[in-house]
């Protein structure tokens, strides 16, 4: 379990390191391992790095890298040394990680070799620069790094974290929670053991599948498990193949996925030839899971399938097995305490009507540079807020979701705002009004999709090719469109507002 005072200085994986130093904390899809001892040094390593550097509370270190073990090398160095980490999601353009360094005040910058160019844009503020996996012009390398400090950290109180996640604006914002008493985030931690039932001394075994700069695998598959003295095996990038190997080969007690994960894993055509028995506790979230999915996964992997529903603002609730199979499609029971469904005018919703979901806040967060939109987000009291999920509670108490919210497309547990993907449609040659929304997908969930009104004469084939390209060179592929239509017109009210539901009525099945 997580020790409240060893947590309040960033000591648990000090305490396994001097009571088990050879345990393997890291264990990488090529095979290669990083013991408890060597993740402790190197961690002490880093966290002197950043001292020495003059970082301190409230600064930003932000960390631009895949999967790997320096991932959790400065994670954990990060907060040890007292200082926010931003983990940056590495499926950005240069200059929207740019706009994010810039926007949150970043002091340092860790960046993996392979981001070189969206790293080389970074600020000249930046007072520290450590390059992963290789050089990069002007960034020291991670190995002195390791070495050029030989003064530890001065003990401080544990480091937080900050998300950046995508706005209405389409820029991401950052969402800061307000500091929480380290006895408290050890308590959610232990908590959280608890529940997986995860055991270090068992040899348990956590299977991390998802990219570490979303909030909930940083936490759920590494933060916590390795506190408790967990080995991680770590996944690079998902393959079903390659996760259902890592299962049988390494005897995976514990795993996480998002929905599409359950999809290509089941997609595999000799799955039932990879041995998934040692599997205890399995949890997914991050999107919505259909029923027949989830069904199929429970004749699979037996019922040992949890299902978790939260946003990076926070908490949300929580779904057991044997919950699930008597409430298919529900995300969990709700304590009216902390969770309830109101009409648009705020009013309590009655059993089963479908309206906006709303969360208490426990610990208050704030979308950083943007007050306007922090104070649209919670209600007059400022204890209650919304993301805009839909759904209703039935008579037994339970949720169910019936949609993201209005404008979000969910991606592969990747929540995608249209604004940006609409003004890289504008901008595309021979374009005069385009829209994007999202369209149902049995493996990703949904998927990107653009309706487009062309120029009079233009061929629809190549304007279709032409605008996919130009959208992957403007924003990236992950916005790009999928799916692109000819329209004669797009559905908009005399005031030019966009009804983009009705895209998804008209294209649905098309």
């Amino acid at each position: 379990m997580i020790d409240a005072d060893l947590h309040s200085l960033g000591r648990e994986i000090t305490a396994i390191a001097q009571r088990d130093p050879d345990r393997p904390a890291i264990i990488t899809t090529d095979g290669s391992v990083m013991t408890f001892g060597q993740l402790d040094h190197d961690v002490d390593g880093v966290a002197a790095s950043l001292a020495a550097a003059g970082l301190g509370h409230g600064d930003v270190v932000a960390l631009l890298c895949r999967n790997r073990p320096e991932w959790m090398v400065t994670y954990e160095a990060a907060l040890r040394a007292g200082v926010t980490l931003l983990p940056v999601n590495w499926h950005l353009e240069a200059d929207d990680v740019q706009y994010v360094l810039e926007d949150s005040g970043a002091k340092a910058l860790v960046a993996e070799s392979v981001f070189s160019h969206q790293a080389q844009g970074a600020p000249d503020s930046l007072v520290l620069r450590i390059a992963i996996g290789g050089p990069i012009d002007g960034f020291d390398s991670w190995d002195d790094t390791l070495s050029s400090v030989s003064t530890p950290a001065p003990e401080r109180p544990r480091g937080t974290q900050m998300i950046y996640t995508s706005g209405t604006t389409g820029r991401p914002k950052g969402v800061r929670h307000d500091p929480q008493p380290s006895s408290s985030a050890a308590a959610a931690g232990t908590a959280m053991v608890a529940m997986f039932g995860m055991d270090g001394d068992n040899g348990d075994s956590m299977l991390c599948t998802a990219p570490l700069y979303h909030s909930g695998p940083s936490r759920l598959c590494l933060e916590w498990p390795l506190g408790a003295g967990v080995t991680v095996v770590l996944m690079d990038r998902f393959d079903p193949r390659q996760a259902l190997e890592l299962i049988t080969d390494n005897s995976v007690t514990h795993a996480f996925f998002v929905p599409t994960m359950f999809n290509r894993m089941l997609a595999v055509p000799d799955r039932d030839s990879f041995d998934v028995s040692t599997l205890r506790f399995v949890l997914h979230g991050a999107g919505p899971c259909t029923v027949a999915t989830k069904q199929s996964m429970f004749e699979w992997f037996g019922p040992v399938i949890h299902e978790i529903y939260a946003a990076s603002e926070g908490p949300g609730t929580w779904i057991t097995p044997q919950e699930w199979l008597a409430h298919p499609g529900s995300v969990g029971r709700v304590d009216p305490e902390r969770l309830r469904i109101r009409r648009d005018d705020r009013s309590a919703a009655d059993v089963n009507e479908v309206g906006t979901v709303w969360f208490f806040s426990a610990s208050k967060f704030r979308y950083h540079g943007d007050p306007e939109k922090t104070a649209t987000t919670y209600d007059e009291s400022g204890d209650w807020y919304t993301v805009g999920d839909r759904g209703h509670i039935d008579a037994d108490g339970y949720l169910f979701l019936s949609g993201r919210t209005a404008e979000c497309i969910n991606s592969g547990g990747v929540n995608i705002y249209p604004a940006r993907i609409d003004e890289a449609l504008a901008s595309a040659p021979g374009v005069i009004d385009g829209a994007a929304f999202g369209l149902p997908d049995d493996d990703l969930g949904e998927i990107v999709a653009a309706a487009i009104v062309i120029s009079d004469g233009a061929d629809s084939d190549a304007m279709i090719a032409s605008t996919i390209d130009h959208c992957r060179e403007t924003i990236g592929s992950q916005l790009t469109p999928k799916r692109v239509f000819i329209v004669n017109e797009l559905p908009r009210s005399d005031a030019g507002k966009l009804y983009r539901s009705r895209l998804v009525q008209q294209f649905t099945g098309a």
